[in-house]
């Protein structure tokens, strides 16, 4: 039987996990499909997809991006039901955060170009590292 600081830990763990898909459009384009735990919220799911994003734009060359579509969301990841919660019990769901956007990497000349974010920016100034580990499967770092 575990005890309660490995369950908390464990779960801990659990909660602050994130995945993320990138599906290629076109040369210049791809969606990145964030899907975060409970525990990273929609925010959380937004900075893992933005680091994805930019991730992902200077593995193709590029720098400059912007995004052209977004969409949030959430979904039922499970269920528990506490008898004793709030004097009344009942059931208490455990939420995924959904994040998806279209991402359109821009060239020097194109327009918008000296609008759009800088992927190296976005990251910071640990970006060649933070590249070379890839996108992050949480939301906390």
């Amino acid at each position: 039987m575990m005890k309660l600081p490995g369950m908390v830990l464990v779960i801990a763990a659990l909660a602050a996990c994130a995945q993320t898909d990138i599906q290629p459009l076109t040369q210049s384009s791809f969606k990145v499909a964030t899907v975060a735990a409970p525990a990273c919220g929609p925010s959380g799911a937004r900075k893992v997809a933005n680091q994805a994003a930019a991730i992902e734009v200077i593995k193709r060359g590029g720098d400059r991006f912007v995004f052209i579509a977004d969409q949030s969301g959430s979904h039922i990841t499970g269920m528990t039901y506490n008898a004793y919660g709030n004097g009344f019990g009942g059931f208490q769901t455990y939420n995924a955060a959904d994040q998806a956007m279209v991402v359109q990497m821009l060239k020097p000349g194109q327009p918008g170009f000296s609008d759009a974010l800088s992927a190296r920016q976005l990251l910071g100034p640990a970006w060649r590292e933070i590249v070379e580990k890839g996108v992050p499967n949480t939301c906390t770092s």
